[in-house]
């Protein structure tokens, strides 16, 4: 089923709740100090009183009432009693997060070149009035915790932005930054999930149909999605009765599997796949330097998929562009080293032979030699191929003979003539 409209969470994802909330808590720590001599706290000390509202409060509570009751019993122990000054300093308080929404720099390039025609929501426990933000003019409607009554990850709550939107759960896109609440909530739902990890801090997270970095790789998600519909990628719902196979998902077989996977996994659980290819990979490694955001690790990622990798590297940035490796980063090994320095370490104490592939004075034709068995094939940056230290700790650099002008060619085609070189001579 095409995507016919998206959700968003809205602190954290939209806008950096936490950053304007505590610009706001330190407004009121300046004014009491302003106000009252005898006032000595902090904001840390108004922090820690709304952490214990929170913690003390029955399930369910409004975070709206939570926060005036924190800031009512902070005023009470540090200044005394004094009639209405806690509700103005709640007032002010909300008013100046209204004010401040302060969106992440992704999120109106996103708004502009989402597809025509998608209905947008969203689905919060927080409690900023939307329509006073910069951005409430595109949602067409507004789901808060504290007014339906339903928080996330209830999957009820999901259903509900359906019914708003007039689709199907499955027709929607969920997007949030934490996992229980939007990810799995949203999945629970039928919805698909996407995870916004703009700093990398989460790895792979099952539940989610994608994790991106940017919400500016939304519309281009949105739109892989939708064209893989129109033609017919993949498979249709699975006629009942189902098979009794603990591989299968029960969601795919009732929906459809329109995945990036080979037919012979078409119903299986990420898991299960995974699982699988685990008992077939081949005993070579792929590593990637990555000191200014490569894009071709995408494409990397997707080959060494391809050739069953034991797994592959990226040495250097955490971040690496994801769309090239369309979502196969789900069933493909992916591991971090900060330094060259660490990764070579790695290789030596799993005894791997260490490859460097790049036209260097030197260097071995690939086409004459035989790669070993056992070993990790490092690629350099695009551009300025293997680093300094990567050349020097190289047991041996190999290179793709060329006929034409130019001095290399792309990363992510080399790496798979590298890849497709091992497979020639050590599994066909």
């Amino acid at each position: 089923m095409p995507i016919r409209a998206v959700t968003f969470d809205a602190d954290g994802t939209l806008w950096d709740f936490f950053t304007v909330a505590g610009e706001a808590t330190a407004r009121i720590i300046d004014r009491l100090a302003a106000e009252y001599p005898q006032f000595d706290a902090g904001v840390e000390d108004l922090v820690a009183t709304h952490r214990q509202v929170l913690e003390s409060s029955p399930e369910g509570s409004s975070y709206a009432g939570m926060r005036r009751e924190a800031i009512r019993r902070f005023v009470r122990e540090q200044v005394g009693e004094v009639e209405g000054l806690a509700d103005q300093l709640a007032d002010e308080f909300f008013a100046y997060r209204d004010s401040a929404d302060r969106l992440f720099e992704d999120v109106e390039p996103m708004l502009e070149a989402l597809p025509d025609g998608l209905i947008l929501g969203v689905v919060t426990s927080g409690t900023t009035s939307w329509r006073r933000t910069s951005i409430g003019r595109h949602f067409g409607f507004w789901l808060a915790a504290d007014q339906v009554g339903i928080r996330k990850p209830d999957p009820r709550v999901f259903r509900m932005a359906a019914a708003a939107a007039g689709c199907r759960p499955s027709e929607i896109v969920h997007v949030g930054d934490e996992i229980e609440a939007d990810i799995v909530g949203a999945a629970r739902a039928g919805a698909k999930a996407v995870l916004i990890d703009r700093e990398r801090i989460h790895g792979d997270v099952p539940a989610a149909d994608a994790i991106i970095e940017s919400l500016t790789e939304l519309p281009t998600l949105i739109e892989d999605w939708n064209r893989q519909e129109r033609e017919g990628v993949g498979v249709g719902p699975y006629p009942e009765p189902w098979p009794d196979d603990d591989r299968l998902d029960p969601r795919l077989l009732a929906e459809g599997d329109r995945r990036n996977v080979a037919d012979r996994y078409r119903y299986w659980r990420r898991e299960a796949i995974v699982a699988d290819l685990d008992e077939k990979r081949h005993p070579f490694h792929v590593a990637v330097e990555n000191w200014k955001h490569d894009l071709n690790i995408g494409t990397v990622v997707r080959t060494a998929n391809a050739f069953a990798a034991q797994a592959v590297h990226i040495v250097g940035l955490r971040r690496w562009n994801r769309r090239g490796a369309m979502v196969t980063d789900r069933y493909q090994h992916v591991h971090h080293h900060d330094t060259i320095e660490g990764f070579l370490d790695w290789a030596r104490s799993e005894g791997l032979t260490v490859v460097g592939v790049d036209n260097l004075p030197g260097s071995e034709p690939i086409e004459s030699i035989e790669l070993p068995r056992d070993c990790v094939l490092l690629f350099g940056q695009e551009g300025t191929g293997l680093s300094d230290p990567a050349r020097k700790a190289a047991d041996r650099v190999v290179s793709i003979t060329q006929f034409g002008s130019t001095r290399s060619i792309n990363a992510g085609v080399a790496a798979g003539i590298a890849m497709h070189t091992w497979i020639r001579q050590h599994v066909l």
